[in-house]
């Protein structure tokens, strides 16, 4: 048991640091690192878990997504376009065939994820 936590734990204070870059560099996406982070923390140490999910910057999305899954159209426009221009460097790279045949439906399942997900929290 104790070997889990500390593998939470681990996991979970690589996400935050991943998340941080994310912050820093713009090709990279904080939020969904920090949803990961909560989960790692959540299995490993519930003081860390309710740092983040109460953190000023980091915890508002977190919170709205476990509540409700939401997603704000800003993020989706730049989840999207980050996947379309990942596409396009692909297809310009001259990438195998295969691999943007995988790409392409990774993106095409994620896009369909994130635009299925409420824009909102849901009125009371």
């Amino acid at each position: 048991m104790k070997t889990a936590r500390v593998l939470y734990l681990c996991l979970g204070a690589g996400f935050f640091g991943l998340g941080l870059l994310g912050v820093l560099l713009p090709v990279l996406p904080t939020t969904p690192f920090m949803l990961l982070a909560a989960w790692a923390f959540a299995r490993s140490t519930q003081r860390l878990h309710t740092w983040l999910t109460t953190h000023p910057l980091f915890g508002p999305p977190i919170q709205r997504w476990q509540a409700h899954r939401v997603i704000p159209p800003p993020a989706k426009a730049v989840a999207i376009s980050a996947m379309a221009l990942s596409m396009g460097a692909a297809i310009w790279k001259e990438a195998p065939p295969a691999l943007l045949i995988l790409m392409g439906a990774v993106m095409v399942g994620g896009a369909v994820f994130i635009l299925r997900c409420p824009n909102r929290v849901p009125d009371p």
